[in-house]
């Protein structure tokens, strides 16, 4: 039946087939056989790419056996074996092989849909961990009897001890230790990863060996699945779990139904336990937690290509999400905070970190907050990570990506259902969140356009408008749209739930230039958008500061601007948003962190005041004498309209002199005054404009470099991206001469003129969050050859062309036209 739901247990593809549920004729026992035929295929390229097919003559250009075929990593491998499945490319017939040697000691398994050897169960425990000099003697041991014997080596003896190693708890975790004597500790796991790294590199070159261990892995997850860690387990009981995930086998797809019992075992641990783990992992070389990052990403991908189960789906999802939330600056250590009572202090913070409480509120799927967040100051010390391991990107995963049905996975989230990839959003990308944005904008916007239609036709209520209109001057630009903003709250208003969520600035949004006659089809509102900015940023108007040499607008602390001003531009970014505009922002990244309400670090100086920052260092690493060298005390004094302000860093901070023992304290109270304090007034109106009209859901999905490229824009422009994506109108073709000549002018051009030509053709010199790929850009035909300039529509991307003869004529008349719209400050002449 049509209106039957889903299965709860199965994600809904997105590309072809009929799924339970979907209103189609096919039964559901079909669409499984399509899922594991599906897999069956990928295993055979998978092995075919990687082993080949034993034939010496094979032709088959994707297949190991082939001549002149590129041995590829496993990773490589994988990825193409995706395509080939999806291109269903030949496959051939594989060669059977020779017998293999085997032991008498292993038995057989198919735990992963092939047979594999596994380790009998082992009775007695063992009383020493495994070492990589143990294993090596265990291999020289059965190597020395098999050259006895005159015979191959079965390596029993290595399996039989394996197995008591990796099907005992106790055992397994205290293996491959660091030091003489193991030491565990919350910092440090204390594991030798070099000895373990090596011991799997060996075992790689053994296939019995290989498929002995695995085997006893399996049998290992399995119990682990069954008999959940205690929530009180000693430390080092979690050591496995690390041991375990560096198992470069993972990545051969045969042993993904392992991964999965693994991920389950990790996901289900206490959260006391979750804390140890994302510490351990924060610690890890930037190369040890791509490799990682890389193995629970393939697993994710193929469970997606070839079962979409929702277990097997979120298992790996939240594994990778604890190597997210280690993967964040500042997660090698608990961050100090200081209060004017306690002074510094270590708070036991959800993941070490205010970030944690973070996390969890952007993947519940409620209304924003508007009240005043204080972000806090996090204090560093000698040895702590700033910056992420890897980038942040990573932990995208481009097949959910490129066929998730973002609508649907919105409508899971937002009925709180029992998986959604935007719950754990760091898998998705920038361009999939802003789908997720538009999609919740749209939907509200849809919304309030037909109440407000339904109140004009049945109710009467003509002052309810479809549109969110603001009638201005360009004389008194801001104090009319501060009046407009208001009005239209007064007028839209219908009771307190309206007021509450801010529905009546979630319309589309229509421009009206008084004295001026014109249809606001999009040019108009860029043009008021470009304007507001422009005029509310020029420092003469005391709002921001800008530094020259950083090109960096920051909160004038001391504007007598009002909080309607402040909270205008933060509306303004809001509906900007809303709207698909790109504004031409200075701001610096902590102004992104601070709107999402994450910690601001005493790195933000630097990007915000490089100067301070320098003075900063210059101070905290001084030698001599720092009282009298310095002679500063606990305040900050500065000049405000004519008159000396003085404010206390702590208090009675001007009778406290700045030594070499209070110095840390002094850069840290100036920092948290100079991002925050200072700032508080005009930041907290700021943010709460943003949010009356951007604090839903879809918002907190967004990292700050995320938020800042969906208002600011790519500043990367990439020509070729652009030019497979254009449009050709009126006559126009991509082989057109005149076309040709087009992009060639424009693909020659420096950096600046690039952004002109994008400012004449779209009012915006930036590229969408997905580059320049995203855009809708259209080329016309605009009558035949003439001294005619070429002309534009910003509202629609629309550049019209006359069809110039020359290459010179086309390059000179181009350059013109947008010189002339760039000086004139007049973005659309057509609107």
């Amino acid at each position: 039946m049509s209106g039957e739901k889903p299965k709860e247990n199965s994600v809904t593809p997105v590309t072809g087939g009929v799924t339970p549920g979907s209103g189609g004729n096919q039964k559901p026992e079909k669409s499984n056989d399509k899922k594991q035929e599906a897999k069956r295929l990928f295993l055979k390229y998978f092995k075919q790419l990687t082993e080949g097919c034993g034939r010496k003559d094979c032709d088959n250009k994707h297949c190991a056996s082939s001549s002149g075929f590129e041995k590829l990593s496993q990773k490589d491998a994988f990825r193409k074996a995706v395509k080939l499945t999806m291109q269903k490319a030949k496959l051939c017939q594989v060669m059977p092989k020779a017998n293999n040697q085997s032991s008498p000691d292993v038995e057989k398994t198919a735990s992963s849909g092939s047979k594999k050897e596994a380790v009998k169960p082992v009775e007695k425990p063992v009383k020493t961990p495994l070492t990589l000099a143990q294993f090596d003697e265990w291999i020289a041991e059965d190597e020395r009897c098999a050259a006895e014997s005159s015979k191959q080596p079965s390596f029993s003896k290595v399996i039989r001890e394996l197995g008591k190693v990796f099907g005992i708890d106790d055992a397994l975790s205290s293996s491959f230790p660091s030091s003489a004597e193991l030491k565990v500790t919350s910092e440090n796991p204390g594991i030798d990863f070099k000895e373990l790294n090596e011991f799997y590199s060996k075992v790689e070159k053994h296939t019995a060996i290989q498929d002995a261990l695995n085997g006893a892995i399996d049998r290992l997850c399995t119990l682990l699945v069954f008999r959940s860690e205690k929530s009180d387990s000693p430390f080092f009981k979690l050591r496995k779990y690390l041991i375990l995930l560096e198992n470069p086998a993972f990545l051969d797809p045969e042993y993904h139904p392992v991964v999965r019992k693994l991920c389950e075992v990790i996901s289900k641990l206490a959260s006391r336990h979750h804390k140890i783990l994302v510490g351990w992992f924060s610690r890890y070389p930037t190369r040890r937690m791509e490799e990682l990052i890389g193995r629970i990403q393939q697993y994710i991908t193929v469970r997606w290509y070839t079962g979409r189960q929702v277990d097997d789906l979120q298992y790996g999802t939240i594994v990778l999400g604890l190597l997210y939330k280690a993967n964040e600056p500042w997660m090698n250590h608990v961050p100090h905070e200081y209060t004017e009572e306690k002074g510094h202090t270590i708070p036991m913070r959800g993941f070490f970190s205010r970030r944690a409480r973070d996390m969890k509120s952007r993947s519940n799927p409620s209304n924003g907050d508007t009240k005043a967040v204080t972000s806090k100051i996090i204090i560093s010390n000698k040895g702590e990570r700033h910056t992420t391991l890897v980038n942040p990107t990573m932990f995208n995963n481009d097949a959910v990506n490129s066929e998730l049905s973002l609508k649907a996975d919105y409508k899971r989230w937002i009925e709180k259902q029992r998986f959604s990839f935007c719950k754990y959003n760091y898998i998705l990308d920038a361009s999939s969140k802003r789908d997720i944005l538009n999609i919740d904008t749209r939907y509200q916007m849809n919304e309030h356009f037909r109440e407000a239609m339904i109140a004009r036709l049945y109710i009467g209520n003509i002052s309810s408008s479809p549109y969110l209109v603001l009638k201005v001057r360009r004389s008194n630009l801001i104090r009319d749209a501060i009046v407009q903003l208001q009005n239209a709250k007064l007028e839209n208003m219908r009771d307190e739930e309206d007021d509450e969520n801010n529905l009546y600035f979630k319309k589309p949004l229509k421009i009206k230039f008084e004295g001026e006659e014109g249809v606001d089809e999009g040019g108009v509102q860029k043009e008021f958008f470009q304007l507001v900015v422009a005029q509310i940023f020029d420092p003469k108007y005391g709002m921001f500061t800008y530094d020259k040499d950083t090109r960096i607008c920051w909160f004038n602390h001391k504007s007598v601007s009002s909080d309607e001003e402040y909270e205008l531009i933060g509306i303004i970014l809001g509906l900007a948003i809303y709207n698909g505009v790109i504004l031409d922002l200075r701001f610096p990244m902590v102004v992104y962190r601070k709107l999402l309400g994450w910690d601001v670090t005493m790195e933000d100086m630097k990007e915000v005041d490089p100067e301070l920052a320098k003075g900063f260092e210059k101070l905290l690493t001084f030698p001599g004498d720092v009282e009298n060298t310095f002679c500063r005390n606990f305040s900050i004094s500065y000049q405000a309209w004519g008159a000396t302000k003085t404010d206390e860093l702590k208090k009675d901070g001007s009778n406290i002199p700045l030594t070499k023992e209070n110095r840390d304290e002094y850069v840290e109270l100036y920092s948290k005054w100079y991002l925050n304090d200072s700032i508080s007034k005009q930041f907290d109106a700021f943010r709460k404009g943003f949010l009356n009209v951007c604090g839903g859901p879809a918002l907190r999905l967004f990292r700050p470099e995320e938020l800042h490229q969906l208002i600011c824009g790519s500043e990367e422009l990439d020509f070729d991206a652009l030019e497979k994506k254009t449009q050709y109108d009126g006559g126009f073709t991509k082989d057109t001469p005149v076309i040709k000549n087009l992009w060639k002018v424009l693909k020659r051009l420096p950096l600046d003129k690039k952004k002109k030509f994008l400012m004449f053709c779209t009012g915006s010199d930036r590229a969408p969050i997905n580059g320049l790929g995203d855009l809708a850009f259209t080329i016309s035909k605009n009558g035949p050859d003439s001294d005619r300039l070429p002309t534009s529509h910003t509202c629609f991307n629309h550049l019209l062309l006359p069809n110039y003869a020359t290459e010179e004529k086309l390059e000179k008349n181009l350059m013109i036209a947008v010189q002339i719209v760039k000086a004139l400050g007049y973005y659309d002449p057509t609107v």
